[in-house]
């Protein structure tokens, strides 16, 4: 029998639910997981954002899903774990969770028994690698993939945000350059910058301190005499809202020495964040180097070098200010172009098409 003319058996897509809203390692929201997603699978997205007043709702919808025809549930928002476990113990489907290093950090109530409910999924994803390492530690049974991060946007800024900045720089002479640094780790990143760097600089910039505990633990680093430069400080927790809220006052972001909150990739959201803030970024590379290209989405310098440091930033801040808004733009469509959510979205797909019984065949498995 002659059966040429038979077209193959089309796979169906997965049909998933997700809870919860995606937020990415520095606590920027977004829907670009989900749209990535839909090109992938079919979706049901039950956004929530209070765990507290919308578990009941959540489960309800979720339930009515899986009897619809959804196979597998997926939390976006650990906090919803345990509505996704009650899901699973009820209607048998898989379910898995996208997990970052805060989540397994955090000590409240409600993430002890999210990480407990976890512990019994099917799946884990995250895009930190100290993510990675702590659930194959702590929940050994439980499967990992570490998915590459992706870019977004910043949020716009909230109106507390806009006023404390506003407050900050209060008297500064229009014209007069804002540097934007991040608090450092080491007291002494920052004395570095204060003592090595800003003496060489000659436009007599401010320097505006983000994330800093508190006005007086800058006071006790950066005071000196005889600086050309002011230091200026917004205290507080550094989020997406304060970080957007700071772009667009600052002319360049500056990351010198080691000034990075934590290591390795876990300061991979911050810098993203940071370059796709539409200003220029001037680093020394070391924990950026994944994510920052020279001249493509920031200026790099080599390790040590205060002087290369100190004249990039001149040749920067002698540009005029509508050259200095368009390459950080440029830097931003740079940074959202190499890190899109196309490649996240690949390795959840290709997972839960394996959760759901219907594995894909690996990409360099398939004929050309």
């Amino acid at each position: 029998m002659d059966r040429s003319d038979r077209r193959p058996t089309r796979i169906a897509r997965p049909r998933i639910a997700l809870i919860g809203s995606c937020r990415d390692p520095f606590g920027m929201p977004g829907d670009g997981l989900v749209a990535a997603l839909a090109g992938e699978c079919d979706l049901i997205h039950i956004d929530a954002v209070s765990p507290y007043r919308a578990a009941l709702r959540v489960y309800r919808q979720a339930a009515e899903a899986i009897r619809f025809g959804t196979e597998l549930v997926h939390v976006l928002d650990p906090r919803f774990a345990p509505v996704a476990a009650m899901l699973a113990g009820r209607y048998g489907v898989p379910v898995s969770a996208t997990v970052s290093a805060r989540d397994m950090r955090s000590r409240t109530p409600l993430a002890q028994l999210s990480r407990r409910a976890i512990r019994g999924f099917d799946q884990a994803f995250t895009s930190e690698a100290l993510a990675a390492h702590a659930i194959r530690d702590t929940m050994p049974d439980l499967a990992v993939s570490l998915v590459r991060p992706a870019a977004r946007l910043l949020p716009p800024p909230l109106e507390r945000h806009t006023r404390a900045v506003a407050r900050a720089l209060r008297g500064v002479v229009p014209g007069r350059p804002v540097l934007g640094l991040l608090w450092p780790d080491n007291r002494n990143d920052l004395r570095w910058f204060r003592d090595i760097v800003l003496p060489q600089l000659d436009a007599s910039p401010i320097c505006l301190i983000m994330g800093a505990p508190s006005r007086r633990e800058v006071r006790l680093v950066v005071r000196a005499a005889g600086l050309k430069s002011e230091f200026r400080v917004v205290p507080g927790r550094l989020d997406a809202p304060m970080l957007a809220a700071v772009a667009r006052c600052v002319d360049a972001f500056v990351s010198p020495a080691s000034l990075r909150r934590g290591p390795g990739d876990a300061v991979t959201g911050l810098t993203l964040a940071l370059a796709v803030g539409g200003v220029p970024v001037v680093s020394d590379g070391r924990a950026e180097a994944a994510v920052l290209a020279h001249e493509r989405n920031a200026f790099l310098v080599d390790r040590g070098d205060e002087r290369g440091f100190a004249g990039t930033l001149n040749r920067l801040l002698a540009l005029p200010a509508i050259q200095r808004h368009f390459l950080g733009e440029e830097f931003a469509r740079f940074t959202l172009s190499e890190w899109p959510w196309s490649a996240a979205a690949e390795v959840y797909a290709e997972r839960f098409a394996s959760l759901v019984g219907r594995p894909r065949i690996p990409a360099d498995l398939r004929a050309a």
